[in-house]
């Protein structure tokens, strides 16, 4: 009889040592570390992956893999990284909302996988067949459904532009469709920042990769497409920039370059400790193809369709 008090009392210390641990580990995943001090959010955090398919709704080899594998990931990762294919912003933001309600939940991190098209001259992201940049960004009419996501972010969410040149601030070449200037994509963070008041924005300078590994928290969305196409002296602002990103705080109004940016395996946004270009196969690739881009063929269009760049058909050599 004392045997089987003694064995009572054994399991319920346990029981109560694991109830303990389990609260512990429940009050880590909600804390986050700012300036050296735990701040613990009361509501849970949501990650979301929005995949874009291209105009015509197909997906590529690459895009469709990439795809597959986030979905099967989200799968072991439920009720934390939702994956979404955009047809168009209202009814990505419908299915958002409809999963933070269910959730009783806060975005924690939303990338936004797009396209980035070099030859218009400017940054944009791409939700489905809404197209974004410092064109419409401020315009309330035009992007009154992307604003009502406001309201289940804070300065805890951090959202990333996953389209190539997403965050580009050099200065276009110039090409048969659009006349040198500015890509702006400063002004289309701090747009989108504007709707999100709270938030960090995260935009890249150069190209995004889409990848295997791109979920391993190092330099998976860093690097650079094949094709001998890209090695002209059209592209020279984009390979200087390769593996650099920029930050926009909208609760601080700050807009400055990061170290490259990463997605863990949960699908949180973070900033590495070094740069791409620190790596030495980084620098010794820009170095290299820096030194061997060709002038632009003038009988051959910069506007042709073969150069549109979509982030996810790039392959890293």
């Amino acid at each position: 009889m004392k045997t089987i008090k003694s064995n009572m009392r054994m399991v319920y210390a346990l029981m109560l040592l694991l109830s303990l641990f389990t609260k512990r580990l429940q009050a880590q995943e909600n804390t986050v570390i700012e300036n050296g001090i735990p701040q613990v959010s009361e509501q849970k955090r949501c990650n979301f992956y929005v995949f874009t398919q291209d105009a015509d709704h197909k997906v590529d080899f690459f895009g469709g893999t990439t795809l597959v594998r986030i979905c099967i990931k989200s799968i072991f990762l439920k009720k934390k990284l939702y994956v979404i294919v955009a047809h168009n912003s209202a009814q990505v933001i419908k299915r958002i909302k409809a999963i933070l309600a269910r959730e009783d939940g806060l975005i924690g991190n939303l990338w936004l996988d797009s396209h980035g098209l070099y030859k218009q001259g400017y940054s944009s992201l791409h939700i489905g067949t809404d197209e974004y940049s410092y064109k419409n960004i401020n315009d309330t009419a035009y992007t009154k459904v992307l604003a009502t996501l406001a309201a289940y972010t804070d300065e805890q969410t951090r959202i990333g532009i996953g389209s190539c040149y997403g965050g580009a601030t050099f200065n276009f070449p110039g090409s048969a469709l659009a006349a040198p200037g500015r890509m702006n994509g400063d002004s289309l963070m701090m747009g989108l920042g504007s709707l999100f008041n709270r938030t960090t924005i995260y935009g890249s300078e150069s190209w995004v990769m889409i990848k295997p590994g791109m979920f391993n928290d190092k330099f998976g969305l860093a690097g650079y497409p094949l094709g001998k196409r890209y090695r002209t002296t059209y592209w020279k602002p984009v390979w200087r920039r390769l593996g650099q990103w920029n930050q926009y705080s909208a609760s601080t109004g700050i807009f400055e370059p990061v170290k490259t940016i990463s997605i863990d395996s949960e699908g949180r946004i973070n900033i590495r400790k070094r740069n791409y270009q620190d790596l030495s196969k980084g620098k010794k690739a820009v170095d290299k193809n820096l030194t061997r881009l060709e002038p632009v063929n003038p009988g051959v269009s910069v506007t042709d369709p073969q150069i549109t760049l979509q982030s996810s058909t790039l392959l890293e050599q």
